[in-house]
């Protein structure tokens, strides 16, 4: 094989490398998104079992956040096309946006949420809220992971059950989508919130009589 062969070989390798590592678009600094509440109903919806006798009491939900990142506004990490990796950011602080989220999912589940106190007191605290975006050759795959720890409480601040839960996401979609970001951290935090409601102790605590 010609020396000059070889060349054109070489050179239609490389171009095809570059092409394809250009399809898959260039790794941005980093990502800052708006938080939008937008779950995937139709593919990934997420529900409470409530028993009747919970929705005789009021709730007061409160909201800390205790994850584990230097940035609070860090909210994980995506994968360019030349598989260098870059933070992804919420523009604001994210307890906002978990405490607006879980309160209409609460009235959307039908329990009765009030801000200034209520029969029972549900202590949320948010030990992970992440995403992560892996590049394709054609697009992105997206996984998400909310973790929850809970404390249920009597009005007068007796503990009456705690524990753990998670919630996670995956669907596939565009690279570096703000909308396909906010559909699988929707999901996994409904997800998460689902699962501390649907706990057969805290259920019976909460209906108790105490």
């Amino acid at each position: 094989m010609s020396i000059i062969r070889v060349r054109s070989i070489l050179f239609l390798l490389m171009f095809a490398m570059a092409g394809a590592a250009y399809g898959r678009g260039a790794t941005p600094k980093e990502l800052v998104v708006n938080l939008k509440f937008k779950p995937q109903e139709g593919t990934n919806s997420s529900t409470a079992n409530i028993p009747p006798s919970m929705l005789d009491k009021s709730v007061a939900i409160h909201v800390t956040e205790h994850r584990n990142e230097s940035d609070p506004k860090v909210i994980g990490q995506g994968t360019g096309g030349d598989d260098k990796t870059f933070p992804i950011k919420s523009a604001t602080e994210i307890k906002p946006f978990i405490d607006e989220t879980l309160e209409s999912v609460a009235k959307s589940f039908g329990l009765k949420v009030s801000e200034k106190g209520g029969d029972r007191v549900l202590n949320l605290t948010v030990t992970r809220f992440y995403i992560d975006e892996g590049n394709k050759a054609l697009g992105s795959v997206y996984s998400s992971e909310v973790r929850l720890g809970y404390t249920l409480k009597t009005s007068g601040g007796k503990t009456l059950v705690e524990g753990a839960t998670t919630g996670s996401a995956h669907r596939y979609g565009r690279a570096h989508s703000e909308e396909n970001i906010d559909e699988v951290l929707s999901d996994a935090l409904k997800e998460a919130f689902a699962n501390v409601l649907n706990d057969n102790k805290l259920q019976e605590a909460w209906a108790g009589k105490k």
